[in-house]
């Protein structure tokens, strides 16, 4: 009797973690095309992601699900590219300053379609306004113990951490949404070097 291979876990995650990710690139294609992310049916999105409705609703609960897993990969992007400038910010470096604030805008600009469906979701889904909510406070708790470290080593100035942590994470969060989608090159630098520029005063600049 012939042997039969059966998956493996970790081929089924696999085939698993790889038909999220066409759904969720499908997604953002046809919201960098103009198609409202509200008004965007499960049919159209499964076609784009060359799968069934039904499979759709085997991965997905339903699209409020899918907003919640963009948010979860574009904020998991923005802490990975954010560590950077977390893990040294006791070391009073500008250059590397910006060149954390030039990655988190550049994640912004590439994920801006992700950005625009989370958004647009999480003002009438309140599981993915609190999934949102839930994953900056996570950036926002990280620039806090960033701010603590700096002003512990003496390079920062005595502001007050949580509260000044939240300001900068939320003005970063709409610069990157609010000016970034559709500037070229150069509006980009613009808008990284007046960050730039705004942190360092706020947190380095001892008086």
């Amino acid at each position: 009797m012939p042997s039969v291979t059966r998956p493996t876990p970790s081929s089924r995650q696999d085939r698993r973690a790889a038909l999220e990710k066409r759904v969720l690139e499908a997604t953002e294609q046809l919201v960098n095309e103009g198609v409202s992310f509200t008004e965007l049916s499960v049919e159209r999105l499964a076609a784009m992601a060359g799968i069934s409705r039904s499979t759709f609703y085997v991965h997905f609960e339903d699209k409020g699900d899918l907003a919640r897993r963009l948010a979860r990969t574009v904020l998991a992007e923005l802490a990975e590219v954010s560590g950077g400038w977390w893990g040294e910010a006791d070391d009073a470096d500008r250059d590397r300053l910006r060149a954390a604030l030039g990655a988190i805008i550049d994640v912004y600009r590439r994920r801006g379609a992700a950005f625009t469906a989370v958004v647009e979701t999480a003002a009438y889904d309140p599981a993915v306004g609190l999934e949102l909510r839930g994953l900056t406070g996570g950036l926002i708790d990280a620039t806090r113990a960033a701010i603590e470290r700096g002003q512990a080593a003496g390079v920062m100035r005595a502001v007050e951490p949580a509260e000044t942590a939240a300001v900068l994470t939320w003005m970063v969060e709409r610069a990157g949404y609010q000016l970034v989608r559709g500037a070229d090159d150069a509006a980009t630098a613009k808008i990284v070097d007046v960050l730039t520029d705004i942190i360092w005063s706020t947190l380095y600049r001892l008086d």
